[in-house]
């Protein structure tokens, strides 16, 4: 059994169970409307669940894994977790009692924390090169979760226009996670697909490199900079315009970043979470574009992002994060069944909720379909992972597959691109 020291060290053990249990609060409050079980149900209880609870968890927990690993410092300590745990547990009961605005406060709260977290470890790194230039996301993630948190506050206690509520629902239920995703994502994926770095990292010189990173890192930037501004869009009303620069926005980034136009390079396209987390790239950019194309059923085509894409990653990139840290990683190179389970799962929960507006006579059966597919998922997910996060693992053994896995990409990109 695990320990406290396990967790310090490892933080998703704890929040990856916490922010699935929450994801099912918040689809299960749609399958008991459609059931008949509850007399009224709230589309921002379940979409504030969604990413206040489940995805926040989800990231906060990898957040606090990875970040003292890229910077080589300190695990978080005690008191660090114990108030993001707080303020992750708070959001659901003051959301129950109907106090949205201190739900807000939380999830605002929950991102100052992480970006304090991360500020002190890379502060104090002892690592001699910064973090990716893709991380400059998760900064812009923070900013648009933060941003977007309080002009709903302000929205919502009437001191600013309905076109602010508009544009900040909107910054946090999708510019938040897309900004995550474009930097988590932009550095992982194409590493967990062997695509690996280019080989003039490799052979460049310090100056070189330093001056190509902040190149990337102002184009990123500067790509954060019009995905913000699509939210504003929104808010005043020229919804076409913004999801179609939105998409274009997200799509160019990791068209970029993350290659994700062709499929993973064998042999990593025969590991199921790589096969996964490719087809969650796909939805991903998919559910933009038919929100754009068809802004009438926007809410339906961005269920296509939402579940297809936000979920599936999630699941591939959690199975991946359990196994290789529950030091049980050759299961990634073996079929898994839970992929398959996951992978039906989302696939019926997305084609249903997308048909849902389409058929508005059977809107609420085809929404706790929908709701009924995604917690078999979610719900199988967790039955699987609970084990694997108990079971302590051999630090040591970790490290050296984690120092293992960051030099195979760069050896792989020198056979494909030799200098």
């Amino acid at each position: 059994m695990i320990g406290w020291q396990d967790v310090r060290r490892e933080p998703f053990r704890l929040f990856f169970p916490l922010g699935v249990l929450l994801g099912l609060i918040g689809v299960g409050h749609w399958l008991g409307y459609a059931t008949g079980v509850a007399a009224a149900a709230s589309g921002f209880f379940h979409a504030w669940m969604q990413v206040g609870g489940f995805l926040t968890c989800i990231i906060v927990g990898f957040l606090l894994t990875a970040l003292p690993r890229f910077a080589a410092a300190t695990p978080s300590t005690t008191l660090e977790l114990l108030v993001l745990l707080s303020l992750a547990a708070a959001q659901p009961i003051l959301l129950s009692l109907g106090r949205w605005m201190a739900a807000e406060w939380c999830f605002i709260a929950i991102l100052v924390g992480v970006a304090v977290f991360a500020g002190r470890r890379f502060a104090k790194r002892k690592a001699s090169t910064g973090p990716p230039t893709e991380f400059v996301w998760v900064g812009i993630a923070i900013v648009h979760g933060v941003l977007g948190a309080l002009l709903l506050i302000g929205g919502q206690a009437g001191r600013l226009p309905a076109s602010a509520l508009i544009a900040g629902r909107q910054m946090v239920q999708q510019g938040f996670v897309l900004s995550v995703i474009l930097g988590v994502g932009g550095f992982l994926a194409p590493r967990l697909m062997g695509r690996g770095l280019a080989s003039v990292m490799a052979t460049a010189s310090a100056r070189q490199v330093k001056r190509l990173r902040l190149r990337r890192a102002l184009l990123h930037l500067f790509a954060g900079a019009w995905l913000l501004w699509s939210f504003w869009l929104e808010g005043q009303g020229a919804v076409r315009l913004a999801y179609l620069l939105r998409a274009a926005v997200v799509t160019a980034e990791l068209a970029w970043t993350t290659q994700f136009l062709l499929p993973p390079i064998p042999p990593r396209i025969a590991e199921g979470y790589v096969r996964l987390l490719w087809a969650s790239l796909w939805a991903l950019v998919l559910g933009l574009w038919g929100a754009a194309l068809w802004p009438r059923y926007r809410v339906g085509w961005l269920h296509v992002t939402f579940i297809g894409g936000f979920t599936l990653m999630v699941f591939s990139v959690a199975t991946m994060v359990v196994l290789s840290h529950g030091g049980q990683p050759h299961r990634l190179r073996q079929p898994l069944w839970i992929l398959r389970v996951v992978a039906a799962g989302v696939l019926s929960a997305v084609i249903t909720r997308v048909m849902a507006p389409y058929d508005p006579a059977h809107f609420f059966l085809l929404v706790g379909i929908s709701a009924a597919c995604w917690i078999s998922a979610a719900g199988s997910w967790l039955a699987f992972a609970l084990p694997v996060i108990l079971r302590p693992a051999d630090p040591e053994a970790f490290e050296r597959l984690h120092e293992r896995v960051k030099r195979e990409p760069a050896r792989d990109a020198s056979r494909r691109h030799p200098a």
